[in-house]
C-alpha cells in the first residue's frame, strides 16, 4: 500500500510571526491549518472561554420546560441511551444530573446484539411498563418516528437529544434538540452526543456558560467526545481541555478505578490517551453484553464496588480483543484462498455468526492494511450485519445509501456506516456497491498523510518541538502536526529491547538525531545505512534523566526522489488491469518487454530474493527505465512461467528466485499474450 504525501507549499513566512510572537515553527503550523490571523489564533489558543448560550439550539427551550415540568411533578424519567462511548457517557451525564436535583430517574440502554441501535417498539413498551411518564433520548432518537408515536399512545411524552442527522421530517417529539436540524442555527454541528447532553445540563441548570456544569461534568463530556472522533476545535476543544484536566484529578470513584486499571493513576492524560486506552475498555462491554457494569462505574460512589466493576470490565475488553484477534486471523486466511477479493475497489468480506460487536474494530483494521474501504458482514440465520469503514475520499455512507434497495436498515457517515439485510440479497447488494464504486470512482483515493510542515534535522530541539503543545489537546479535526524530513542518510538500525520495534540513526543537513519506528523489526526494514531516505513523522517532547528531550516517530519512509504521483499513478492502472478494465489502462504501458523482464529477474537472482514490498523493489529498479506498472506485470509473469517464488525457503514473504527453474519461452506467457492483443485491439495499424 502506497500512501500519498500531501506536502505543503513553502511557508510564506514572517506575516503571523510578525505579529504575534509566537514560535516561528508554530507560525507555520497554524498558517498551514488556516489559522492565518492574530484573532483565529487567539481564538483557537484561548484556554478558558465560556461556551455559547443553549437555548440558541432549536426547541431547547421546550425540552427544559417539559424536563423541569417533570421534576417539579415527580414524574418517573427513563433516559434511553446507546451503548457506544458517546451514548454511555451522555446517558450517565444526565442520569447523574437528574439525580443530583432530586428526580426519578432511571436508565435503558438496548443490548446491541438483540435490539440493535436506537429506539425500539418493546423498549419503549417496557419504559411504559415500569412507570416512565418521560422519556429523553441521549446520541440516538432523531430517526424513530414510529417509535415516538408509540410512546404518545401509551402515554409518555419524549424529548430528543441527538447529533445524527435527521430525516427531512422529525419525529413527533415534545422536542428534538439537534444541531443538525435544517432550521437550527447555533452552529453546533460538531458537538458528540454528549457534548448536546451537557448543552442541555447548561440549560435547565440556569448556566449558559457553562463555568459551573464544566467544573462537576467536563470529565465524562471529555471521554465522550474524544471516543466519537468529532473535531477537537471550538467547545469540544474546550470541553477536552477542561475534561483532560479535571480527570486527572477525578473524584469519580468509577474513573479512579478504571485509570487505575489501565496504568494511568497519577500520570499526565493526553486526549489520544483516552481515545485507545480508556474508551475502548469503557466500549468492550456493550460490543460483548450490555453496559451496565459500565454505568454504573461510572455514577458508583462506593471505592471497592467501583474495583470490582473495573475488573470485570478489564476482563470483558481482554476477551473483545480474543475475538478480534481469532476474527482478524481468520480473514487473513479467507484473504489468502481468495486473493481476489483485493482486487475489489472496496473489500468485502463475510463470515457466518462473527461478533457483530466487533466487526466495527476489524473492518477499521483492514482499512489501514488494505487502503480500501471496508465492510465486514456477520452472516446471523436469514440476516446480514455489517460494519463498514472508509478513507477519505469515499464516502461509504452515500455508496450505501445507492445500493439502499437491498438494506432493511442503514445508517452512518461519510467514514462509517452500518447496515443489515436479508442473507439471501447479499452477493447482489456487494456486487452494486462495487459497480458504483466502478462508475464513480474510476481510480479509488489513495491513503494520504497530510504534512503540516518540512523540517531539517537542526530544527528539531526543545523549544521548538515544546512549542507544539499550544495546539493541545490532539484529535480529530486537530491531529498532532506531521513533519517532513528529507534526505538523510541511515546511520545505523538497532532493535528495541523487545524485539519489535525499531531505532533508527539519521543525519542530514550538518545534524544528527534518532528515530523510533513502531512495529518494524531490523528483519522486516527495507533499508540498511547508507541509504538516503525522507520521511514523514511526528514528533513530541518526553522527559529523560530530568531533562525534556525530542521523541520522533517514523509514520512513513520512503527513498528520497521518488516520483509519488507517477507511481500512484502506475498502481491504479495495474488495479485496473487486475480487474479486466482494460478501458481504464494504457495497455502499451503495462506491457514490459524482454528487457524489463530480464532486469527484474538478473535483480532477484543477484540479491538472492527481495523480502519487501514491491514497491520497495521498485524503488531500486527506478532508474534502470522500468515503470512501476511494467515491474508488477513483469513479476505476474516471472510467476506465471514459474521462475519466482513470493514465499522464500523458510516462509519469508517476498520475491524469490525458484531453484533450477525451467527453461522457458516467454511467448508462452498467457499474460503477455494477452496484453499484447489488448493493446493491438486498442491501438490498430
Amino acid at each position: 500500500m502506497i500512501k500519498r504525501w500531501i506536502i505543503p507549499e513553502p511557508a510564506k513566512g514572517g506575516g503571523l510571526l510578525e505579529q504575534t510572537g509566537l514560535n516561528p515553527l508554530l507560525c507555520r503550523i497554524l498558517e498551514r491549518r488556516g489559522y492565518d490571523s492574530p484573532e483565529k489564533v487567539k481564538e483557537l489558543l484561548q484556554e478558558d472561554f465560556p461556551l455559547s448560550d443553549p437555548f440558541a439550539m432549536q426547541d431547547m427551550d421546550k425540552a427544559v420546560e417539559r424536563i423541569r415540568l417533570a421534576l417539579e411533578r415527580g414524574e418517573r424519567i427513563a433516559v434511553f441511551g446507546d451503548y457506544d462511548c458517546d451514548g454511555i457517557t451522555s446517558t450517565v451525564l444526565l442520569v447523574a444530573y437528574l439525580q443530583a436535583v432530586g428526580g426519578d430517574v432511571f436508565y435503558y440502554v438496548p443490548a446491541r446484539e438483540e435490539e440493535g441501535y436506537g429506539l425500539n417498539a418493546a423498549a419503549v413498551e417496557q419504559l411504559a411498563q415500569e412507570g416512565a411518564t418521560l422519556i429523553i433520548t441521549v446520541d440516538n432518537g432523531v430517526s424513530a418516528h414510529a417509535e415516538v408515536e408509540l410512546a404518545a399512545r401509551l402515554g409518555m411524552d419524549v424529548v430528543i437529544t441527538d447529533h445524527h442527522t435527521p430525516q427531512e421530517t422529525l419525529p413527533p417529539a415534545v422536542a428534538v434538540v439537534n444541531p443538525h436540524r435544517a432550521d437550527d442555527t447555533s452552529g453546533l454541528t460538531e458537538l458528540s452526543g454528549v457534548g448536546v447532553t451537557l448543552k442541555l445540563l447548561c440549560a435547565l441548570e440556569g448556566d449558559p456558560e457553562g463555568w459551573e456544569i464544566l467544573e462537576y461534568y467536563s470529565d465524562l463530556a471529555m471521554i465522550g467526545t474524544t471516543a466519537d472522533v468529532v473535531p477537537l476545535i471550538g467547545e469540544n476543544r474546550r470541553i477536552v481541555r477542561q475534561g483532560l484536566a479535571q480527570l486527572e484529578q477525578t473524584g469519580r470513584a468509577g474513573l479512579a478505578a478504571l485509570l487505575e486499571i489501565c496504568g494511568l493513576e497519577g500520570k499526565p492524560l493526553t486526549a489520544e490517551t483516552v481515545a485507545f486506552l480508556i474508551a475502548p475498555r469503557l466500549n468492550a462491554p456493550g460490543r460483548m453484553s450490555t453496559v451496565d457494569d459500565v454505568i454504573e462505574l461510572l455514577l458508583t460512589d462506593d471505592v471497592g464496588y467501583a474495583h470490582d466493576l473495573a475488573r470485570e470490565i478489564e476482563q470483558q475488553n481482554t476477551m473483545r480483543k480474543q475475538i478480534e484477534e481469532q476474527m482478524m486471523k481468520r480473514i487473513d486466511q479467507t484473504l489468502k484462498e481468495q486473493p481476489r477479493l483485493l482486487q475489489n475497489r472496496l473489500l468485502l468480506i463475510a463470515g457466518e455468526n462473527w461478533h457483530s460487536g466487533v466487526t466495527g474494530i476489524v473492518a477499521s483494521k483492514l482499512v489501514e492494511q488494505t487502503g480500501k474501504p471496508v465492510i465486514v458482514f456477520s452472516l446471523e440465520g436469514d440476516m446480514a450485519r455489517g460494519s463498514a469503514r472508509s478513507l477519505p475520499g469515499f464516502s461509504i455512507i452515500e455508496a450505501v445509501s445507492a445500493c439502499s434497495e437491498y438494506l432493511v436498515r442503514y445508517g452512518g457517515h461519510p467514514l462509517a456506516a452500518g447496515m443489515s439485510l436479508p442473507k439471501d440479497r447479499l452477493a447482489d447488494f456487494m456486487e452494486q456497491l462495487e459497480e458504483y464504486a466502478r462508475l464513480h470512482y474510476p481510480n479509488m483515493p489513495h491513503p494520504s498523510l497530510e504534512i503540516d510542515a518540512l523540517l531539517t534535522p537542526g530544527e528539531l530541539t526543545v523549544e521548538n518541538i515544546g512549542s507544539l503543545s499550544a495546539l493541545e489537546p490532539f484529535g480529530a479535526g486537530n491531529k498532532p502536526p506531521l513533519f517532513l524530513l528529507r534526505e538523510l542518510t541511515i546511520l545505523g538500525v538497532y532493535p528495541t529491547a523487545d524485539g519489535k520495534h525499531i531505532r533508527i540513526s539519521l543525519s542530514g543537513a550538518g545534524a544528527g538525531f534518532t528515530a523510533i519506528y513502531f512495529r518494524m523489526t531490523p528483519q522486516s526494514f527495507p533499508y540498511i545505512p547508507g541509504d538516503v531516505v525522507d520521511l514523514v513523522a511526528s514528533v513530541s517532547l518526553s522527559p529523560y534523566n530530568g531533562k525534556d528531550q525530542v521523541s520522533v516517530i517514523v509514520r512513513d519512509m520512503r527513498r528520497s526522489g521518488i516520483p509519488q504521483e507517477q507511481i500512484l499513478s502506475d498502481a491504479d492502472q495495474y488495479a485496473n488491469y487486475l480487474r479486466g478494465e482494460y478501458h481504464l489502462c494504457n495497455r502499451q504501458e503495462l506491457l514490459p518487454s524482454r528487457e524489463d523482464l530480464a532486469l527484474v529477474y538478473r535483480f532477484l537472482r543477484g540479491h538472492a530474493g527481495f523480502r519487501y514490498k514491491a514497491v520497495e523493489l521498485y524503488y531500486r529498479l527506478m532508474d534502470k527505465g522500468i515503470s512501476f506498472a511494467r515491474m508488477l506485470v513483469a513479476l505476474d509473469v516471472l510467476q506465471e512461467m514459474n521462475l519466482i517464488t513470493t514465499i522464500g525457503e523458510n516462509g519469508e514473504h517476498g520475491y524469490f528466485c525458484r531453484p533450477n527453474p525451467p527453461k522457458v519461452n516467454l511467448d508462452d506467457s498467457a499474460i503477455l499474450t494477452a496484453l499484447r492483443e489488448s493493446a493491438l485491439s486498442a491501438n490498430p495499424a
